[in-house]
């Protein structure tokens, strides 16, 4: 299973639950993960990215 289907399961989930408030906090976290990730390898990026959060 790929990761976009399980996000977009995961989506599904909370729209259909009526549980909207979720799907930003998901989006953030994803969006946080996924740029720690590729300035994770990078250390001249690394103090920046670090002083965002």
């Amino acid at each position: 299973m790929s990761r976009l289907t399980t996000l977009r399961q995961l989506v599904a989930h909370f729209v259909g639950r009526r549980k909207l408030f979720f799907v930003p906090l998901l989006l953030v976290l994803v969006l946080a993960g996924g740029l720690l990730l590729l300035t994770g390898g990078l250390s001249y990026v690394a103090p920046f990215v670090y002083t965002l959060f």
